[in-house]
């Protein structure tokens, strides 16, 4: 049996998830942008899906994620609604 309820161990990071994450903890892009250690025009970029989401860059985001401390429940709720808007055609 499968909970649904349960938050994974490992989740997985799209592109999509770091303008939520941003917004989550009020960082600007600069602000942003010392935590991921990138440019804030490359954040900009992998926020619009103008560059490549690599596994550099996927590297980077979860290094700033543990940085700023989001939890996991934080991250499953940014999933879930990134979820939700895609169910209803946002994009």
């Amino acid at each position: 049996m499968e909970d649904k309820n349960r938050i994974p161990y490992k989740q997985e990071f799209t592109y999509k998830h770091i303008r939520p994450v941003r917004h989550l903890r009020n960082k600007t892009l600069a602000e942003f942008s010392h935590f991921m250690d990138v440019d804030a025009s490359t954040i900009g970029k992998l926020e619009r899906g103008e560059l490549k989401f690599s596994p550099l860059y996927q590297s980077k985001f979860e290094e700033a994620i543990k940085r700023l401390r989001v939890s996991g429940i934080e991250l499953a709720s940014i999933s879930r609604i990134l979820e939700m808007k895609s169910q209803r055609g946002y994009k």
